[in-house]
């Protein structure tokens, strides 16, 4: 990737691509237009930009169509696509997903989650450019490259982890925490007899690098549920929950399209599907009950309702940790794991140590455009 990484903005209008150019171009940012479809990808095929912003209504091809046919060429599949539109229909956000997209905007669009998508998007399209690198020179030389590698699988899934936390401002340390708690978690359970042979150092590394990419499929909900600051209604809920599906099919893609039969993102894809099961069967996606839910998505559930429910919302204030203690208590057997319930209590001081390590610092401003 050059120094100042290429964006192609793909748009009609050229006052669009004007206003984006502009804003771009100070970011520092090299700017490739193309005013249709066709255009556009021609650009992408012959240029390879680092990133691609794609509207969806354009002449000559329209921006699904250039989305789908990009990400389906060995050689710009990794590409990374950010569809906007002022089409606000439901229907375009899920064609947009389904032809690859890896995120969608919809217009009037806050500036700033735009910004921080696409260092996020660059970030982890630069992460996997050194992956494949790594890859090929292990395949041409015996040097040993275990440990880049491993440093590379690393920065990847913080870089996942990042294009959910970017679209809701309010998250602040949310993600350390979770690791934080989940480690703790998985440390007590190591020392049960049901557990031992089960929990290993390897399960608790792995179980602290994937759990926050446990909300990675947030990427695909609409600004207006995600950032809602009231209840949602029951449709806006049902969209809501969506994200653990687009989580989970996400990195079930990444994970085939890396070829390998075991990779370092599989514990994440069981996290990101079924974090929000519950042992009682009631939750989602697909209503799995006790230990058919995995155990890494049971230690995750946990460890993401304690953080939720101390922390401070737009429609809620912080709970004190005693008040959190007693709901997570109150649901050992129904939602929670009781094995899990039982390790939490044990280490209440540990959950309110690490709460006050890794406390949030203030919420981001956000200034919408047109």
């Amino acid at each position: 990737m050059e120094n100042k990484p290429r964006v192609l903005i793909a748009d009609d209008v050229e006052a669009n691509r004007r206003v984006l150019t502009h804003f771009l171009v100070d970011m520092g940012y090299t700017i490739l237009e193309a005013e249709n479809g066709k255009i556009a990808l021609e650009r992408i095929l012959k240029e390879k930009p680092d990133i691609i912003i794609l509207d969806i209504m354009m002449p000559e091809m329209d921006g699904i169509e250039v989305c789908r046919i990009s990400k389906s060429n060995p050689e710009t599949k990794m590409i990374p696509i950010i569809i906007i539109t002022a089409l606000s229909d439901e229907s375009n956000h899920l064609n947009a997903l389904k032809s690859g997209a890896d995120d969608f905007l919809t217009k009037p669009f806050n500036i700033h989650f735009l910004k921080a998508r696409l260092k996020s998007l660059l970030a982890l399209k630069l992460m996997n450019d050194m992956n494949m690198e790594y890859q090929e020179q292990l395949k041409k030389s015996n040097i040993d490259l275990l440990n880049q590698v491993v440093s590379t699988q690393d920065v990847t899934i913080l870089a996942l982890a990042k294009l959910a936390e970017f679209r809701d401002p309010e998250t602040g340390e949310h993600l350390e925490r979770m690791r934080e708690y989940a480690r703790v978690i998985a440390l007590t359970l190591k020392n049960l007899p049901a557990y031992s042979s089960y929990i290993d150092d390897r399960y608790i590394e792995n179980i602290y690098k994937s759990t926050p990419l446990h909300d990675i499929g947030k990427v695909g909900i609409p600004d207006g549920i995600l950032l809602k600051p009231g209840k949602l209604s029951n449709e806006e809920f049902d969209i809501m929950k969506k994200h653990s599906i687009i989580g989970g099919a996400a990195l079930t893609e990444a994970i085939s399209l890396s070829g390998m039969k075991q990779s370092f993102l599989d514990m994440g894809k069981e996290i990101a599907y079924y974090h929000h099961e519950k042992w009682s069967g009631a939750g989602y996606p697909e209503g799995l009950k006790e230990s058919n839910i995995p155990l890494s998505a049971r230690i995750t559930a946990l460890a993401d309702v304690y953080d939720a429910l101390t922390s401070k919302r737009v429609y809620k204030d912080a709970f004190p940790h005693e008040k959190a203690r007693a709901i997570i208590l109150e649901e050992r057997g129904r939602q929670f794991d009781p094995d899990i319930v039982d390790a939490f209590e044990k280490n209440e001081k540990e959950f309110i140590d690490i709460k006050k390590e890794y406390r949030d610092t203030g919420s981001k401003m956000i200034c919408y455009v047109s």
